[in-house]
C-alpha cells in the first residue's frame, strides 16, 4: 500500500472517530442541559448547607455542559477536516499519475523524440551503422514498458488510456527491433514506422492533456 492510500485510511478512519467522539459529546451534552433544565426550575433549599451545595452543583453541570459543546464543536470541525482531507487524497489517487507512471511518460517522450531522429538518420544513410545500434537501444527500453501497469487507484478510463499507450510502446519496440538498416532504408517500412511512432506521440499528447503534462517544459530539457 502506497503512502497515498495509507493517508487514505489514515484520514478516512481519523474522520470516523472525530464523528464518533462528536456525537458522544452531543448525546452527553444534551443530558446535561435536560439535568440543567430541571435543576433550574426547582426552588432552591432554604437551608445554608443545602443551597450552597445546589448552587455549587448547577454551576458543575453548567461548566461541564458549555466544555461539551466547545469540544463537540472542534470534534466535528475536525472530522469535516479529515474527511475533506480522505476525499481529497481519493481524488488525486484517481486522477494523477504516481512517480513510476509519471517516470515513465517522461521518459517515452523523450525515446519518441530521438527514436523518430535516428531512424531518420538511417532512412537518410547519415551514418547507419550508428544509428540502428541507438535504435535497438532504445527499442530494447520501449519493450520493457510491457511491464509497466497503470495504478489500479486511477479512474478505469484512465488506466485503459496508460496501458494501451505502454502496450504500444512495447510493440513498436519489439518490432522496430527486428529490422535492419537494410529494411529501415526502404522507404514504404520507413514511412510505416513513422507513422506509427507518429501515432504514438498523437497518444502521448492525449495523455499529457488528460494527466496536465507540461509538455513545453518537457522540450526545453531536451
Amino acid at each position: 500500500m502506497g503512502t497515498l492510500d495509507w493517508s487514505f485510511v489514515v484520514l478516512l478512519s481519523s474522520a470516523f472517530l472525530f464523528t464518533l467522539l462528536g456525537l458522544v459529546l452531543l448525546f452527553s451534552s444534551l443530558k446535561n442541559k435536560k439535568r440543567l433544565g430541571k435543576l433550574r426550575k426547582k426552588r432552591p433549599p432554604k437551608n445554608k448547607k443545602k443551597r450552597k451545595q445546589f448552587f455549587r452543583t448547577q454551576k458543575n453541570i453548567q461548566r461541564k455542559f458549555k466544555k461539551q459543546i466547545v469540544w463537540m464543536c472542534l470534534c466535528l470541525l475536525m472530522a469535516g477536516g479529515t474527511s475533506m482531507g480522505a476525499f481529497y487524497s481519493r481524488y488525486y489517487q484517481q486522477n494523477k499519475l504516481n512517480g513510476e507512471e509519471s517516470e515513465s511518460i517522461v521518459q517515452s517522450y523523450y525515446m519518441l523524440t530521438e527514436l523518430a531522429s535516428q531512424v531518420e538518420h538511417i532512412n537518410k544513410n547519415e551514418n547507419p551503422q550508428k544509428s540502428i545500434k541507438n535504435v535497438r537501444n532504445l527499442s530494447g527500453k520501449m519493450v520493457s514498458y510491457g511491464f509497466v501497469r497503470a495504478s489500479v487507484t486511477l479512474k478505469e478510463e484512465k488506466q485503459l488510456l496508460l496501458n494501451r499507450y505502454f502496450n504500444s510502446m512495447k510493440q513498436l519496440g519489439k518490432n522496430l527491433n527486428e529490422q535492419t538498416v537494410e529494411s529501415l532504408q526502404e522507404n514504404e517500412v520507413y514511412q510505416g514506422y513513422m507513422q506509427d511512432i507518429e501515432k504514438l506521440q498523437t497518444n502521448q499528447k492525449e495523455i499529457f492533456k488528460e494527466f496536465k503534462i507540461n509538455e513545453a517544459a518537457l522540450k526545453k530539457k531536451q
